[in-house]
């Protein structure tokens, strides 16, 4: 058998390619967060940024790309092409924002990868504590006897607090006037300074002034009680069947992702947030450690687009 200086050559080559097929990560994981530093966007992302250079023998670099509520992070991975850029996603950037939004940047299901869940939260129905109102029940009853006459805060008009409340609003077959501002401080404020009658936010935004004493829990969004609240009811229990509502947030990456990269980066980013240290770390922020895999994180997004589509399209919401 006679070999060609040509194939002596090529040989080399062609053992090349799965050695640069291995050698992925090749270089720090860039990690975009859609929001600015201290949402839990945030926190998340650099609790599996420290852990990233262990599980992956490359670090992880949080960059925060807050702009166009969240939508302009995910529009910039969805078209790299790098394979070491990520992001952290939620709720609203993956499954609210295509209905609120002419042009995101990007197709939820088209144009990026999902890699896996990896935590969520539930939200709070709370008002005043000298409202008078001690119960859902006794909101609903007030709501009813003075339609459009009550009003709720949210952190901002198409944000998910928003849209939990407008899902209550409709479920409850209630009038009531929303008051959006800018980030849910804000609006918290005007809740304890009576301005406005009730709030249904993310439960580590509340928990601090119900903790306080100066605002009352009337019910959690959840399937199941929050440990931070024992004594709250969820909706179901307080009178509102089939009301069920979590914040998750995810990691995803590009479409153009090869598999064994979506592979390698779900199995480490789930396996440091289950870590017993990390996951401690992120009940403290007032979430709760929830992992789903690729497959399970493509059938959620695609169950919360309808059902935040019907939402969004109920209360005729747009943003420009």
């Amino acid at each position: 058998m006679t070999i060609t200086r040509r194939g002596l050559l090529a040989a080399p080559a062609l053992l090349a390619v799965p050695a640069r097929a291995q050698a992925w990560p090749d270089r720090p994981v860039r990690i975009l967060v859609p929001y600015t530093p201290g949402a839990f966007n945030d926190t998340l992302a650099r609790l599996v940024g420290e852990r990233m250079g262990e599980a992956l023998g490359q670090i992880g670099v949080v960059e925060n790309r807050p702009g166009a509520s969240g939508s302009l992070a995910i529009a910039a991975t969805a078209q790299a092409t790098d394979h070491h850029t990520i992001a952290i996603a939620n709720t609203a950037n993956l499954t609210m924002n295509p209905f609120l939004f002419s042009n995101t940047g990007y197709d939820p299901v088209k144009d990026i990868a999902p890699l896996c869940v990896t935590a969520r939260l539930m939200n709070c129905l709370a008002v005043r504590t000298e409202s008078g109102i001690g119960s859902l029940a006794e909101l609903i009853e007030r709501a009813k006897s003075q339609p459009g006459r009550m009003s709720f805060a949210s952190s901002g008009a198409g944000s998910s607090p928003h849209l939990a409340a407008e899902l209550f609003r409709a479920r409850a077959g209630l009038e009531l006037v929303h008051v959006p501002y800018r980030g849910s401080a804000p609006g918290v404020a005007d809740l304890i300074g009576g301005r406005v009658d009730m709030t249904v936010d993310n439960l580590p935004n509340v928990l601090p002034n119900i903790q306080g004493g100066r605002l009352r829990a009337l019910a959690v969004t959840g399937s199941e009680r929050d440990p931070a609240l024992p004594d709250v009811p969820t909706f179901a229990e307080a009178g509102l069947p089939g009301y069920e509502v979590y914040v998750w947030f995810g990691f995803i990456g590009s479409a153009s992702m090869p598999q064994a990269v979506r592979d390698r980066l779900s199995a480490a980013i789930s396996g440091i947030v289950q870590a017993a240290e990390t996951a401690e770390k992120i009940r403290r922020a007032g979430a709760t450690v929830w992992v789903q895999d690729q497959q399970q994180m493509a059938a959620l997004i695609r169950s919360d687009l309808e059902k935040w589509g019907g939402v969004i399209r109920a209360a005729n919401l747009r943003i420009e």
